[in-house]
């Protein structure tokens, strides 16, 4: 395991959070339950396919829309899952375990320093009841505003995340930082390379962890992930209004619940990168 020492935040990570954060605040991050869906993802002959629900076009356009650009602009094929009475949908006929990148994100946060025993992946995987719930877009927000004060360090990835994330074997920057606010008082963290972005918070004896895989406005939506990265996979998809005419943003993530030693990481005052 190779870490560097602790720097200051790297220009190029503040700036693609920074930038995120600015985008997000001029939409309207009130979302409704409609603006919500999960997409399945695969390889489709030699091209990378995305799986949607049915009947988006009649329940979701606006997010039908977005995916449809999302597509044309990286050269996917999007594909609609139906059910007959022949052919069970594409959705059940692929196996969506939880992603090998869970298990890379145990080993990257035990990595980082994170005391205690390896984190698990949550089981069930889910937030635990109680525990705070944090709306991403907040999370983003956090992130951008903490960036410039928090602990940076510079982490080369374990061999699961590289295998995971579609080899991709760029050194990742995390920065993390004592979060006490009047709405939170947790711990964040912000993992940063070219083919891996994420952001997570200590909730109780749980970290959360949002996984971008690609996102933007809708003129304009790219994939942020290595396409190798993204087979046989399942992620959420959130659609952010604008007022404005083609501003409508969208994010793809995975989310990942994991639990981790809480009374190690309290008594250190540390998680995602020591920071305090």
């Amino acid at each position: 395991m190779a870490i560097t020492k602790e720097k200051n935040a790297a220009p190029e990570s503040a700036s693609w959070i920074n930038g995120l954060s600015s985008i997000i605040r001029l939409t309207d991050t009130k979302i409704e339950p409609s603006l919500k869906t999960v997409i399945s993802s695969d390889v489709k002959n030699g091209k990378l396919a995305l799986f949607v629900p049915p009947e988006m076009s009649e329940l979701q356009p606006e997010n039908l829309r977005y995916l449809h650009a999302m597509a044309s602009q990286n050269d996917c094929i999007l594909i609609e899952d139906r059910r007959t009475s022949d052919i069970r949908p594409l959705v059940e006929q692929r196996d969506l375990k939880p992603h090998k990148l869970a298990k890379g994100i145990c080993e990257l946060l035990k990595q980082t320093g994170m005391p205690g025993a390896q984190p698990q992946l949550s089981s069930p995987h889910r937030l635990t009841p109680g525990n705070p719930h944090i709306q991403v877009p907040v999370l983003i927000d956090m992130a951008s505003t903490t960036i410039s004060k928090s602990k940076r360090i510079g982490l080369l990835p374990n061999p699961t995340l590289v295998e995971s994330t579609g080899n991709e074997t760029h050194p990742i920057n995390g920065f993390a930082c004592k979060l006490v606010t009047a709405e939170a008082n947790t711990i964040l963290s912000f993992f940063d390379s070219p083919g891996f972005k994420a952001i997570g918070y200590l909730a109780n004896d749980q970290y959360v962890v949002h996984v971008f895989i690609g996102g933007g406005p809708l003129r304009s939506p790219h994939i942020w992930a290595n396409f190798q990265a993204m087979q046989k996979n399942r992620f959420r998809f959130q659609l952010f209004r604008s007022t404005q005419p083609g501003q409508d943003f969208g994010l793809l993530y995975n989310t990942f619940y994991i639990d981790i030693d809480v009374a190690n990481a309290a008594d250190s005052r540390s998680a995602g990168v020591n920071a305090t």
